[in-house]
């Protein structure tokens, strides 16, 4: 792929569908396993999308050149946030309706969310949760990434 041809939003959204992916995995794993009343276990999905957003950065970096600026690699971090998290909050509608209805009923009697949550809540929380830590991610990773010398090895 060209240099040119290569901008953050493609990147980002590329990244963010594989790591909204590994996001349905890990919760159809998660219900398989019959652990979907542990909420706090969905918080170690956080690890999938840190791995996403430095990967992303890391893409975009290399496509062009060793040069990444600043706000471009917090643009990756919310979009893949963004992205990642809206397809898990769709993939958690129809989860909701179809598959496992008293899902939500277990989420609302756990103190990470309230007793009114209902399924547009859910999504939008879902989004949010995904989005703010994307950034915050990206603002970390931005540390290492914005100097054009300070670049991961090929084996990461």
């Amino acid at each position: 792929m060209a240099s040119s041809n290569v901008t953050y939003q493609k990147v980002s959204i590329k990244y963010g569908i594989m790591v909204g992916i590994v996001h349905m995995i890990y919760f159809m794993l998660m219900w398989a396993l019959g652990l979907t009343d542990v909420v706090e276990l969905s918080f170690f999905s956080g690890i999938f999308l840190i791995i996403g957003i430095v990967m992303a950065i890391k893409s975009f970096k290399r496509a062009k050149n060793g040069v990444i600026a600043y706000f471009q690699g917090l643009g990756i971090g919310a979009t893949v946030g963004a992205v990642s998290s809206a397809l898990l909050a769709l993939f958690l509608v129809v989860f909701v309706n179809v598959l496992e209805t008293d899902y939500l009923e277990s989420l609302q009697a756990s103190a990470l969310f309230p007793e009114s949550l209902s399924i547009l809540s859910l999504f939008v929380l879902t989004i949010v949760y995904g989005t703010v830590p994307g950034l915050l991610v990206a603002f970390i990773a931005m540390q290492w990434f914005k100097n054009p010398d300070h670049t991961m090895s090929e084996r990461v």
